[in-house]
C-alpha cells in the first residue's frame, strides 16, 4: 500500500509539464513512473502530494538533460502563480517580514514544508525542509524553491539581495559555479541544513511592492486559512525520528535512547508508535543510511572512507557490509557504473 505523504502546491509542476510539452517531449516522457498525471494538474490551482512533485522534477531533469532544471526554473519563476502567500509576501513592509510570512502562513500552500525564521533576528539565518523521509528524492525541487525564493525576494525588494551564505544538505559535485554566480555568495552542499544567511541590512530593507492596508486584508484571510488547516500541522513521527538520526549520525549518537529522549518519550514508547506505524527504529536507520549513501555516492566526490563516517559506521567495512546488503554491490562498484 502506498505511503500518505504530506502535499504540496503544484502549480509550478503544471507550469513545467507545460513548458515540457513545449518542447517537444511527449505526455508519456513527461508523466512516467513517478506517479502525478496530467489529471492532478487540471485545477487552476493543483494540490498534489509532495513526494509526487518532488519526482515529477527528477524525472524533468532526467529526460530534458538538465541537471540544473530545478534552479533555472526557480530563477524564473512567477510567484504570483502561488496565490495568497505571494500576495501575504509582497505586501510585507520588508523584507524580514516577507520571510517571517511565508514561515507563518506557509499552510496556505504546503503541508510539505518547513521554515525556521528562529535565527533571522540572530545571526539572519532562515533554515528549511521538507516532512517527508529521506528516500523520497528532492534535489532539484530544493533547488527550485531556494532559486525562487530569492527570486521572490529581488522582485519584491526591486534590487538585488546577495546573501552571505547558502547551504543545501544534499550533495552535488557539479555545476557549482552557477549557484554561486546566482545568490552572489558561497554555497555549500552535502551541510546538515538546508539554508540561507542574510545580512542584517537586507533584512531591514523596505519592499517596493508593501501596500499596508492590503497588507491588514490579506493577514486575516491568512489567518483564516491557518484555522482550517490547523488539523494538519502535526509532522509525522517516522520524519521527526530521521531528522534526529540524521543530526546524531557522524557523532555516534543515532540510538534508538538518544532519539527517544530528545523526543521526550522512553525508548519503549518510541519502539511502539513507531510499530503503529509500521516500521522500526533499525528500519528508519537502515533507509535513512541507505538514501544518504545513494545521495554521496551519485552526486558528491567524497572518499568511500568519508561517507562511511558521516553514515555513523565504525569502518569502511562495515559501511562496505551494509552497502552490499542493500544494492548487492560494493560502493566503489557502484559509484564507478
Amino acid at each position: 500500500m502506498r505511503a500518505h505523504y504530506p502535499t504540496h502546491g503544484a502549480v509550478y509542476a503544471k507550469t513545467l509539464a507545460q513548458d515540457l510539452l513545449d518542447r517537444g517531449f511527449t505526455e508519456q516522457q513527461i508523466y512516467r513512473d513517478h506517479g502525478l498525471t496530467k489529471e492532478m494538474l487540471e485545477p487552476e490551482h493543483p494540490v498534489v502530494e509532495f513526494d509526487r512533485i518532488a519526482a515529477f522534477y527528477e524525472n524533468a531533469a532526467q529526460i530534458a538533460n538538465n541537471d540544473l532544471l530545478g534552479f533555472t526554473c526557480g530563477q524564473k519563476r512567477l510567484t504570483r502563480r502561488a496565490g495568497l502567500i505571494y500576495f501575504i509576501g509582497v505586501s510585507s513592509p520588508t523584507v524580514m517580514d516577507l520571510l517571517k510570512n511565508l514561515e507563518r502562513y506557509r499552510r496556505v500552500f504546503s503541508d510539505a514544508i518547513e521554515i525556521d525564521c528562529d535565527r533571522l533576528p540572530v545571526d539572519g539565518t532562515l533554515t528549511w525542509h521538507f516532512r517527508v523521509p529521506e528516500s523520497v528524492r528532492r534535489r532539484q525541487f530544493v533547488e527550485f524553491a531556494a532559486a525562487g525564493l530569492m527570486n521572490f525576494l529581488y522582485n519584491a525588494a526591486n534590487r538585488r539581495i546577495y546573501p552571505e551564505q547558502v547551504t543545501f544538505c544534499h550533495a552535488r559535485n557539479e555545476n557549482i559555479a552557477a549557484f554561486e554566480k546566482y545568490f552572489g555568495c558561497k554555497v555549500h552542499f552535502g551541510s546538515r541544513e538546508n539554508s540561507i544567511k542574510f545580512k542584517a541590512a537586507d533584512l531591514d530593507l523596505p519592499l517596493a511592492t508593501a501596500d499596508s492596508e492590503l497588507y491588514k486584508v490579506l493577514r486575516n484571510c491568512c489567518e483564516h486559512a491557518l484555522e482550517i488547516k490547523a488539523h494538519d500541522n502535526t509532522p509525522t513521527l517516522v520524519v521527526d525520528v530521521e531528522r534526529l538520526i540524521s543530526d546524531r549520525l557522524s557523532l555516534g549518537e543515532a540510538t534508538l535512547e538518544d532519539v527517544a529522549r530528545a523526543l521526550g518519550m522512553s525508548p519503549r514508547t518510541l519502539s511502539r508508535r513507531l510499530s503503529g506505524d509500521g516500521t522500526t527504529f533499525f528500519k528508519v536507520l537502515e533507509e535513512l543510511r541507505k538514501s544518504l549513501a545513494l545521495s554521496y555516492l551519485r552526486d558528491s566526490s567524497l572518499v568511500l572512507a568519508e561517507i562511511a563516517f558521516l553514515l555513523g559506521y565504525s569502518g569502511l567495512s562495515s559501511f562496505s557490509d551494509a552497502f552490499k546488503r542493500w544494492t548487492g554491490k560494493t560502493p566503489g562498484v557502484f559509484r564507478n557504473g
